[in-house]
């Protein structure tokens, strides 16, 4: 086996690089989903997936995530139709945008277990959160996946106590939690 020179496998980690973060990439909403829980009773797990989603992920490693909030589906319509008007206020704050930078050269030797902090952006306020996410590139995908799952409390975006006191009371006034766990599944085409 020939061990190549430093600088023709430099060479080769840089045009691999080169290669995933030439163009753009765009989101694919059928091969990706974010999803949620939410928790009433301290221990009945409702879960819901966000199914609008839209984004872009640019050659410099610039990515922005948009979920629909009105996408919102947890199998149960009423229940749907509840979260989107009581609790997040759909109408008038209607997605949620995740933003931040990826290192491609993080990237070039393949698949790899990373944090990617991002801005998350709801109700009307901004927060740095960060994910941790497996990343697999190929010549034309790139999917994103979480690794371990993000706890996000509606505090820390701002959302009104009264807005689960109103959403509680439609269910008879059951405690419902102000903290959901999240995942998701993100895959970008080139």
């Amino acid at each position: 086996m020939k061990i190549l020179p430093p600088f023709l496998g430099l060479l080769l980690a840089l045009g691999s690089t080169a290669a995933l973060s030439n163009g753009n990439y765009q989101l694919d909403p059928n091969l990706s989903s974010v999803s949620f829980a939410t928790t009433k009773k301290q221990y009945i797990v409702e879960p819901a997936t966000l199914n609008l989603l839209s984004g872009v992920l640019s050659e410099k490693g610039e990515f922005q995530v948009i979920a629909e909030l009105k996408s919102l589906s947890t199998g149960v319509p009423i229940r749907d139709t509840r979260l989107n008007e009581l609790y997040f206020d759909a109408a008038k704050y209607p997605s949620v945008t995740v933003s931040g930078v990826i290192d491609w050269q993080a990237l070039a030797d393949g698949p790899v277990k990373t944090n990617i902090s991002a801005d998350v952006s709801m109700y009307g306020n901004t927060k740095k959160m960060d994910f941790p996410v497996i990343i697999v590139p190929t010549d034309n995908y790139l999917t994103v996946s979480s690794s371990a799952v993000v706890v996000v409390n509606a505090a820390d975006f701002g959302i009104p106590t009264e807005n689960l006191a109103k959403l509680a009371e439609t269910v008879g006034g059951i405690e419902i939690s102000t903290q959901v766990p999240l995942t998701l599944s993100l895959t970008f085409i080139k």
